[in-house]
């Protein structure tokens, strides 16, 4: 384990980092909604108020979306301080930085207006924010699984990892098959995400306390 100066300061942020992330996102999306009139979110993706022509698009994807991810990032590379020094620990962050870079990126190529799947008659930017969002959650994923898999074997996140990440591959899967509620299984599928992220960032904050 490496060593981490500041162990008062490293032990909270590890916490509030996580939560201040999944607010910002929260907080801001629901601001942003209430303002934007028949905009539904059981129906409608987060995306739809960052897409193109919607009235505050470019709040939306730079002072909501692209600001989440950046608190992630601060999180990932504060938690990398205080995990074992492995292959498999090393794999776990890159596919989890990955997942933010791609939200990112979803965030700076705003789909057509509607969000709506499929190919026909939309943009290239559009197609790319599309293929972007539906690479990162995976990712995501498959990373907290890993990630979860370092933990000591008496963690109780590595005893529920596999049906964790069968869990959120079941609400990837409804916002394909259930698109007039894609919206709220985008949603839950953010929170059981950040569920995790905020999990992991407890259990490496306690490993600070002196025992």
């Amino acid at each position: 384990m490496r060593s981490l100066p500041l162990r008062g300061t490293a032990f909270w942020a590890l916490i509030a980092l996580p939560v201040i992330s999944g607010l910002w996102l929260a907080i801001g999306v629901g601001i942003l909604a209430a303002l934007s009139p028949g905009y539904s979110h059981v129906s409608h993706f987060m995306s739809v108020l960052g897409a193109a022509g919607s009235p505050f698009a470019a709040w939306t994807n730079y002072a909501v979306f692209i600001p989440t991810e950046l608190w992630f990032l601060a999180f990932l590379a504060l938690l990398n301080t205080r995990l074992p020094d492995r292959r498999l620990t090393r794999v776990s962050l890159i596919l989890l930085a990955a997942y933010a870079g791609l939200l990112m990126l979803a965030a700076g190529l705003p789909c057509d207006a509607g969000c709506d799947g499929g190919d026909a008659g939309h943009s290239a930017i559009h197609i790319a924010h599309m293929l972007a969002a539906a690479t990162a959650y995976p990712l995501a994923l498959i990373g907290l699984f890993l990630l979860v898999l370092t933990l000591p074997r008496p963690s109780l996140l590595r005893r529920l990892a596999l049906p964790s990440m069968a869990v959120g591959f079941g609400l990837f899967g409804a916002i394909i098959a259930v698109p007039e509620a894609q919206g709220l299984f985008q949603r839950l599928l953010e929170a059981w995400i950040y569920a995790h992220f905020i999990a992991l960032g407890v259990h490496a904050a306690l490993s600070l306390r002196p025992q």
